[in-house]
């Protein structure tokens, strides 16, 4: 489980196909303070399994990566994790290139703050942006949604995009062939600190709705269907 707080910006140095799979490796250093094989990290949204990892030499740890992997000259920390094809065709991470920054972020612990909501790392589908509206002090970027998923958003409710916790500013139905579309806006340290900031229109992005929403939906088709 996460709470949809980035906690660093990584960078993909390999990726490996497999037959009906990936490897996927991702150079960073702050999530690999606590890593253990088998352990999660969710890389754009999406829960991953830890299969190999390498700590950044004495003095790297810390921080975010800042250039292209393998441009600071010297041997960066990172991880490899398993990418099965049921993820590949249900996420956006089958269009990650070698070079490209991805959000990570480590569990939530029960003894920690819930910054963001109830994230489970489990995609529901992928999203298209559309607009890029720059203000003064924010950004606001609306996304298409995939055919079903707008029932779960609300006004001010929470939506994971490429694993970052976001309030929703409004939601559109589907109509004259428009897909569903959902708004939210950036602030700065968003901008600054996630993916969101590059994103630009027609990128691809991985979307999660609130698993309470849909846990209420069956609660209630349950409910009506026992009377």
């Amino acid at each position: 489980m996460f709470t949809g707080i980035v906690e660093e910006l990584g960078v993909v140095t390999a990726i490996e196909p497999r037959h009906d799979a990936a490897s996927l490796t991702v150079e960073c250093h702050g999530v690999l303070d606590d890593v253990t094989h088998g352990a999660s990290v969710a890389v754009n949204g999406v829960c991953l399994t830890v299969t190999s990892f390498v700590h950044p030499p004495d003095g790297a740890a810390g921080g975010d990566v800042s250039g292209p992997a393998g441009s600071s000259g010297t041997a960066a920390g990172g991880f490899t994790a398993d990418v099965m094809l049921e993820t590949l065709r249900r996420s956006a991470l089958g269009d990650l290139s070698v070079g490209d920054r991805v959000n990570l972020e480590r569990p939530v612990r029960l003894s920690d703050r819930l910054g963001g909501h109830l994230v489970q790392g489990h995609v529901d589908g992928v999203g298209v942006v559309l607009e890029r509206v720059p203000a003064e002090h924010w950004e606001v970027v609306r996304v298409s949604l995939p055919p079903g998923l707008d029932r779960y958003l609300v006004e001010k409710g929470s939506v994971t995009v490429d694993g970052v916790s976001l309030t929703v500013v409004d939601v559109r139905a589907a109509a004259g062939g428009e897909p569903a579309s959902f708004s939210v806006s950036l602030i700065p340290t968003t901008l600054a600190t996630t993916t969101l900031g590059t994103r630009a229109v027609g990128d691809k992005v991985n979307i999660e709705v609130d698993v309470v929403a849909k846990y209420v939906e069956k609660l209630h088709a349950d409910l009506n269907g026992s009377h």
